[in-house]
Formats: C-alpha cells, structure tokens, sequence
C-alpha cells in the first residue's frame, strides 16, 4: 500500500490516556523505568548511547500500536462516523444541485418560451389573445406615407389662404390658383409684422387640433361624443367657408363690371371658385382625419404588440437575474461537494492507516528516562560535577528526542498517518 504519512494530530483531552486501563499504564511505565535504568547501567549512563535508545523504543511502541489492531479499530471509530455523515451530507448536497440545476433548466426553457412568444407575437397575435390586426405594423407605415404628404399640403394650403383671405392684396388678371396660393406668403406676412406671421403660421396647426379631438371622441362611444364630432366638423367647414368667402370676394371684386351686383353669400354660393376654395381645403382636411383616424388605430394595435414584448422582456430580464442567482448557488454547492470529498477522501486514508497515541509515548519515554538518569544520579561512581554534566547532556538529548517527534507541547494526543501510495 505504500509509506505512512503523517496526516493530522488528536487533540489532547488533558493528558489523560484514553488506549488503555489505569493499572495497564501504571506496569508499562515500571517496566520502561526499570528498562532505562538497565540500560543506562549496561552503557555507564553514555549519552550517546541514549538517542539510540529512544529510537528504538519509539520504534517497538509504533510497532505494537500498530500491531493492536482492536485499538486501532477503536481509535478510527470517530473518522469512521465523521465518513458517514459525510457521505450522507455529499449525497444530500448532490440532491440540492440537481434540484437548483433543474431550477436552472426550466427557467432557461421559460426564457426560450418568452423569446418565442416575443418573435411570433408579430405575425400570430390571435395566439396569444391579443385583438391585432396582423398587418398593423404594415398598414401603420402605408398610413404615415399618405399622412405626411397630406398634413404637408394642408399646413401650405392654410398658410396660403389665410394670409390671401386677410392680408393679401389681389393684382388685376390674379387666377383662381393664384388666389389661393401665394408662394411669398410667409414673407410677405413677415414684412407685414410679427402678428400678421404668427396668425398664419399658427391657423394650420388650429385644424390639426380639431382633427385630433375628433379622432379622441370618436374612440369614445355615446351620443354626446357624436354631437362633439358633429360640432367640430360644422365648424371647420364654417371657417374654410370663411376663407373661401373672402378668397372669392376679391378675386370678384377685381373683375366685376358696373352692372354686376353686389358680392354676398347668394352670389358665393353661386360660384363655382367658392366651392372649389372650401373643398380644396376642408376635403382634404376631411381625408386627412381619416388617415390620421387610421394610423393612429393601427399604431395603437402596434402598441398592443410593443407592450406584450416589453412586458415579455422583463420578465426574461427577471428570470435571467433568478437563473444567475441559482447558478451562483450551484458553485457553493459544488464547492461545498469537493471539500466534501476532498474530506471523504482524507478520512479514508486516516482509516486505511493507523493512529499513534504519542502523548502515551511521551509519558512512557519520561519514565524510560527517569529510569536512565536515577541510575547517573545514584549509582554511577563519578563526581558530582561530572555527574551534572552527563545529566546535562542525556536531558539535551531527550529533549532533541522528543522535539524531533513533534510532541515537545501537549496540544494533542494521538498522531495520524495516513497510507499514501
């Protein structure tokens, strides 16, 4: 099987010698006294011959402790039980990374469900119980290609005759075009004051309002919302009436003879450039109602859409911060594993060796060299000088003894080894 090594050290339980009966110590240490003293008798107290001597002795206790093997078996009982438990506890800790990494797997399969469920959610709405049109995103843009156009002819459109119908004067042979479309209107209205630009440049935006209005009441069900809708569409053909009045007056004005009649809202109505100012304005603001009607409807649909996928990625964001926590555990845990095993292993090299109760050898060796300095001390014909002297010099070599074994303190009893191959 190999050396014996040293692994780890017993801690003492106050010097008491837990391996054998009172009476038993009591004769081993008589028999090691009488056995330094012989010793010491047959070599004349030689320190030199002392080290040697503990050596062996040292080597004989090793040897019959290891030979005592209904001791060793007693003494490895507690390594034994810590091994149980701790495979008990390898076991339990298998089960608890098995149970977090199923926890892992699952929240990883719920993430790949969200990231399905966000990538289909655009083209199968339905499955996910959301009232979408699938084409919405679709349709949305198609919207903002006409809506754009629109709102950009109705801004110039409004600039223009507003400016025409209130500021501007008309010159002889002005065409009905021109009447109504003045390229220098803005120009023209700053150079006329900062008022007169600010009420062109702000009526566009008075029409967009009402639009705006009109498609929130018409989200709205009840017959009061209808009445409101009503109301406003009265009064956005009233104004563009307004305009289209004041247009035609002029350019009338500018080319009646003496025998026509006076302008007034018969003769406007009569006219074919009245009418051709008011729906050049107000059914083009009508059709831009209705678009700006539908883009907003389907951007409410994109909405829907964008609100399931961000709802979607926060809950990936929540499960990937759980899924990283659970994996943080798993390492603990299989840390936890590899000290365990790492122990498991320990314990059961202790067992395959042996246990060397050194404090008993400490105390046995004591008394094997009280044994060999009483002879020194009462039967060796020397002076007392030389007999101090040699005391000396076999304490020094005790004490090198036991300090090379490690056992020169009493922190602990009994030594382990360990069989390493």
């Amino acid at each position: 099987m190999g050396l014996l090594k040293r692994l780890t050290q017993l801690t003492s339980q106050n010097g008491k010698d837990e391996n054998k009966k009172p009476e038993q110590i009591e004769e081993q240490k008589l028999t090691y006294k009488d056995e330094g003293f012989n010793t010491s008798k047959s070599s004349s107290g030689n320190s030199l011959v002392l080290q040697p001597s503990l050596i062996s002795i040292y080597e004989k206790f090793e040897k019959k402790c290891k030979e005592d093997y209904v001791n060793q078996e007693r003494l490895k009982q507690p390594y034994i039980a810590e091994q149980k438990g701790k495979k008990t506890t390898l076991l339990n800790k298998d089960e608890e990374r098995d149970r977090l990494e199923k926890k892992v797997t699952d929240i990883n399969n719920e993430i790949e469900d969200l990231k399905q469920a966000c990538r289909k959610v655009k083209t199968n709405p339905e499955d996910y119980l959301l009232d979408v049109d699938k084409k919405a995103s679709a349709k949305f843009w198609i919207g903002i290609s006409f809506l754009l156009p629109l709102a950009a002819y109705i801004f110039v459109f409004y600039i223009s005759t507003s400016f025409s119908a209130f500021f501007r004067e008309f010159d002889p042979g002005i065409s009905l075009f021109q009447g109504m479309f003045d390229p220098q209107a803005l120009s023209k209205a700053y150079e006329a004051g900062w008022l007169e630009l600010v009420f062109i440049l702000f009526i566009p935006f008075v029409f967009f309002a009402l639009g705006y209005l009109i498609h929130m009441f018409q989200e709205k069900r009840g017959l009061i919302n209808k009445f409101k809708i009503a109301a406003l569409l009265i009064i956005t053909f009233l104004f563009d009436a307004i305009l289209a009045y004041l247009i035609d007056e002029k350019l009338y004005n500018l080319n009646k003879t003496f025998d026509s009649e006076v302008f007034n809202i018969s003769v406007a109505f009569q006219s074919i450039s009245f009418w051709l100012i008011i729906f050049a304005g107000f059914v083009s603001y009508i059709v831009w109602g209705l678009v700006f009607d539908f883009v907003m409807k389907e951007h409410a649909n994109r909405d829907k859409i964008k609100a399931f996928i961000r709802e979607k990625k926060e809950a990936i964001f929540e499960k990937e911060n759980k899924s990283s926590k659970i994996k943080a555990q798993i390492i603990e845990v299989e840390n936890e594993i590899s000290g365990i095993k790492t122990r498991i292993t320990e314990l059961q090299n202790i067992i395959d060796g042996f246990i060397l109760p050194v404090m008993n050898y400490k105390s046995l060796s004591a008394e094997y060299f009280q044994g060999w300095q009483h002879y020194i001390a009462s039967s060796m014909p020397m002076g007392q000088e030389e007999q101090e002297s040699l005391l000396l010099e076999c304490r020094t070599v005790y004490d090198k003894h036991i300090k090379n074994l490690e056992i020169d303190t009493d922190t602990y009893q009994n030594k382990v080894y360990t069989k390493t191959l």
